[in-house]
């Protein structure tokens, strides 16, 4: 960056630090005053808004206004004069009377599509617009104060936020008029993770002096968690906190482990509470069944009216059993009860309640989770109660764990939220940490003041900002016209992602795109497999994030157009980013090869924010090979397929159909949960009698079926047997079933006894069936005598320059005679000839393609000496080594990819080399078959 560059992304900001926490309950501004001492005090600013409002003998409503440090996070839109928005207190209050004209806690509603419970007739539709309404408020009444257009800000968000709910944040920003982009097209910082913004304030009020660095001594490296239970979300990251040492007045500040989105907080308090009280309020009225009646039908509004009245009740209770509170429980002249309730907004039946500690606490004692201890998180997987303030402690635990290799050490935490304020909480911190947890100064202003002091340090030190660093200027370039920096205090590390980021494909399944923890900016390397179905030339990407039951949550979604249509489909490759604000982008190719190197055609990717919200495209990725699937779904598309290739009319139609079909079945083949298939496919072969939809059952039970239980096996035997019976009992059918009884064969291969492999005897000289008699032998190593015979006989018509079956019988001769645990199957003398005949065979040249790689492949079964040496003499293996590496000239010169990749694959056997992993999975998929 030159220095005219320097000065036009200087000119862009604003000289007032401004940090506003957009909270689920209230929301705060605050600004930095700089002290001649150099002393940073982020200040919060009071914030007009109307508290009521009045009518005039003339029929006009008059606001009354007050300034606060918090401002309620609520916007009521006046029905009366077309809508118009007023935010705050006075907005607060008439949700229990207007609540579908009253937006609150919209901080746990960003990134969907809509907001939830409003009017259609209110303007504002999606949630990032209604928080905009609020942030708008805040920067006109303090750019009043002020004099001074505030366009330049920084907004935290929960450090466990996802992308479309910091895209919707970020979008928020921007309506309410903050520059979200510099001129020059990147991307500005307006966005900070709140426990971030908490970690400086507290080290900003220690290097002040404001807080006595014996709370937290900052001289060694810390390792510092912050608890942060504001009204909607529950949001806790450890961080690491040390000094450089080569400038050891400089604190850095990394993330280490953040907890996955929790939506959890004060609102969830109430709920619970309210929902008590709703039971009582029955109970009140239980011998007036009319008005038991009457409150059940409008249950959905009552408890929105008790949530006001539980809010006061926990707050009250709170204050009771503070330490700072003057009277107590234990005041004789004050009963241990908290009178709650009142007017039930026109139902006619008021609610008169009072509470004890005790019941108070016992509705809020399941938040508590007392049975988990900080030790748990070792063994988090089983842990089912997730719904607590301790679960997701014990989430950044295990990650923390995870990332670092080693046991956790939490040295201090810091409590910050207005929930975090209430004893029980901070109680049940203290128990299971076994130390005073620190308490902000004031907790529900806290985030703010720390958002302002990263905001001046934006401001002052832009090269500790990867958005905002001074690149490629030389020493000593434009320097004389730059203000001198004083010396930083904070230094911001590493940004992680709480959690991993899955693509979601066809059926339900997932792929990992971005792993959690991932530091931040992140490129993804290339993922690799992916397929376009035939026929498409676009596809919908849902990315999505995993909930704590295990399910999976729409956190983006949209499509990739590609400008041609692939008939027999194609592979597609991609990259995922993810900036320092959590925004996703793509970049997606389509490709001849899997790895995605012979690039076809880039794709047009378009995001959207919301998971409710529909993309053009219903036609998703095909999963790479490995993934797990779900089974009722494939195999209902697949059987769907089906039907629709029945009544299809067309011949293209029925290719179309019949492409897919295929494709759905490789799919299905190459799954990594190959077990989750049997129980499902065994009762198809049961029940379906179309020869297309039995044939494609077959072959996938036979792909499958070695990963099976040894009674899922005997159940498909003796589905095998079934449908040969025909042809075992000598009436031949040479129609449709012929393709079907060849793939019940082959998966007698992996599924038999002895009884079932002797019956296929009398199919042996069924041309046929040969080939998949050869190989359910070779599987079961039985036949041995038969399988040799015919691999002589193939070679002496191979040596003759006639056509043969050899690359059926080598196939099935490498495989009979591969190593495994055990005892040899064959004589030494037999297993030389076979090597001896299959290089001969190799070296005259004369073979064809698929004849060549099977051979290839069997003298790499055989001569395999990754486990143990061969028995087989040295100088033969040497020729079979010196044949494998010409085999290029064998082949006259001319050896096709998949070939070559055969002969890379067969040395390394030869060798006892290790295979990588895409070699192990190629070599498995030529043994399958």
């Amino acid at each position: 960056m030159n220095n005219k560059e320097w000065k036009n992304r200087i000119a862009e900001q604003d000289d007032l630090c401004v940090g506003i926490d957009l909270g689920t309950t209230n929301s705060v501004l605050a600004v930095i005053n700089q002290k001649p001492n150099k002393d940073l005090v982020s200040k919060v600013v009071g914030i007009p808004r109307a508290t009521d409002i009045t009518y005039a003998v003339s029929s006009e409503t008059r606001l009354t206004t007050e300034r606060k440090a918090t401002l309620p996070s609520c916007v009521y839109y006046r029905e009366e004069r077309n809508y118009e928005t007023v935010v705050g207190d006075f907005a607060k209050k008439q949700y229990s009377l207007r609540p579908h004209l009253v937006a609150k806690s919209i901080k746990s509603q960003m990134g969907k599509a809509e907001a939830e419970g409003l009017s259609p007739d209110i303007p504002d539709k999606t949630p990032a617009q209604i928080a905009a309404r609020i942030l708008e408020h805040m920067l006109k009444n303090v750019s009043k104060i002020y004099k001074h257009e505030i366009t330049d800000a920084v907004i935290t968000v929960p450090a466990n936020f996802d992308s479309s709910m910091c895209k919707a944040t970020k979008d928020a920003a921007r309506l309410a008029g903050i520059q979200v982009m510099n001129q020059d097209g990147s991307e500005r910082p307006v966005l900070l993770s709140e426990p971030n913004a908490v970690i400086y304030d507290l080290i900003n009020q220690i290097q002040n002096g404001e807080i006595p660095d014996c709370i937290l001594d900052l001289s060694q490296k810390k390792n510092v968690m912050v608890f942060d239970l504001g009204g909607g979300t529950l949001d806790i990251t450890l961080h690491e906190i040390k000094r450089r040492e080569e400038r050891p007045e400089i604190l850095k500040v990394d993330e280490i482990a953040t907890n996955r989105y929790t939506l959890l907080g004060g609102d969830d308090f109430d709920e619970e509470l309210a929902r008590a009280m709703y039971t009582r309020y029955i109970r009140q009225y239980a011998d007036h069944p009319e008005a038991v009646e009457a409150i059940q039908k409008r249950q959905k509004e009552i408890l929105r009216q008790l949530q006001v009245y539980a809010e006061y009740l926990k707050l009250e209770l709170n204050e009771r059993c503070s330490e700072e509170y003057s009277s107590g429980w234990d005041d004789e002249e004050e009963e241990n009860w908290i009178s709650v309730g009142g007017n039930m907004g026109g139902i006619g039946y008021s609610y008169d309640d009072q509470f004890s500690r005790e019941e108070v606490e016992a509705v809020f004692e399941p938040f508590m989770a007392r049975r988990l201890i900080f030790a748990d998180y070792k063994k988090i997987e089983q842990i089912s109660d997730t719904r607590n303030i301790i679960y997701p402690i014990l989430d950044v635990l295990k990650k923390a764990a995870d990332k670092l290799g080693r046991e956790v050490i939490v040295d201090a935490v810091v409590l910050n939220g207005g929930m975090s304020k209430f004893y029980m909480v901070q109680n049940r911190l203290r128990q299971f940490f076994g130390f005073d947890p620190i308490v902000a100064l004031d907790p529900d202003q806290a985030v703010a003041r720390g958002a302002a002091v990263y905001h001046y340090y934006l401001h002052q030190y832009e090269e500790l900002q990867e958005d905002m660093r001074l690149d490629g200027m030389a020493e000593g370039e434009g320097m004389a016209e730059m203000p001198k920096r004083p010396e930083p205090a904070i230094e911001w590390g590493s940004n992680i992602l709480n959690d991993s980021l899955y693509l979601g494909a066809k059926n339900g399944a997932v792929s990992m795109i971005i792993p959690t923890g991932a530091v931040l900016p992140y490129t993804s390397k290339r993922m690799t497999g992916f397929q376009i179905e035939p026929g498409q030339n676009q596809i919908a990407i849902p990315i999505k994030s995993q909930n704590l039951d295990g399910s999976y949550r729409m956190i983006t979604r949209g499509n990739i157009r590609f400008g041609k249509n692939y008939p027999n489909g194609a592979f597609v490759a991609f990259t995922v980013q993810m900036g320092k604000s959590k925004i996703i982008t793509m970049n997606a190719w389509t490709s001849r090869d899997e790895q995605g190197l012979e690039k076809i055609e880039e794709g047009f990717i378009e995001l959207a924010v919301g998971e409710e919200r529909e993309t053009t495209s219903k036609t998703k990725f095909v999963a790479p090979k490995g993934t797990e699937l779900k089974p009722k779904e494939e195999i209902n598309t697949l059987l769907q397929l089906f039907r629709n290739l029945e009544k299809s009319k067309s011949r293209q139609e029925k290719s179309n159909i019949s492409k897919r079909i295929k494709a759905n079945v490789g799919s299905i083949c190459s799954a990594g949960n190959k077990e989750d298939f049997a129980e499902p496919i065994l009762e198809k072969l049961g029940e379906i009698r179309e020869e297309e939809a039995r044939m494609r059952f077959f072959t996938i039970a036979r792909r499958l079926g070695a990963a099976w239980s040894a009674a899922e096996k005997r159940k498909l035997a003796r589905l095998c047997i079934d449908q040969l019976s025909m042809e075992l009992n000598g009436m031949s059918d040479n129609g449709p079933k012929v393709s079907t009884n060849n793939q019940a064969i082959y998966a007698l291969g992996i599924c038999g006894e002895e009884r079932d492999w002797k019956r296929l005897y009398v199919l042996h000289d069924r041309s046929c069936y040969l080939q998949a008699c050869l190989y359910a032998h070779a599987r079961s190593k039985t036949a041995l005598d038969w399988l040799l015979a015919e691999f002589q006989k193939d070679i002496r018509q191979a040596e003759q320059g006639r056509s043969s079956n050899l690359q059926f019988s080598a196939y099935a001769v490498g495989i009979a005679l591969r190593r495994e645990e055990g005892a040899p199957v064959v004589e030494k003398k037999t297993e030389e000839d076979v090597v001896k005949k299959l290089t001969a065979a190799i070296q005259r040249g004369n073979l064809g393609k698929e004849e060549l790689i099977c051979s290839l492949l069997a003298l790499g079964w055989i001569c395999d000496q990754r486990q143990e040496e061969s028995r087989l003499p040295a100088s033969l293996l040497q020729e079979v080594l010196e044949t494998v590496r010409d085999v290029g000239y064998y082949a006259k010169g001319f050896l096709e990819q998949d070939a070559r990749k055969v002969q890379e694959v067969v040395e390394k056997l030869i060798n006892g080399e290790h295979l990588d992993e895409e070699e192990e999975q190629f070599l498995l998929t030529k043994l399958e078959g």
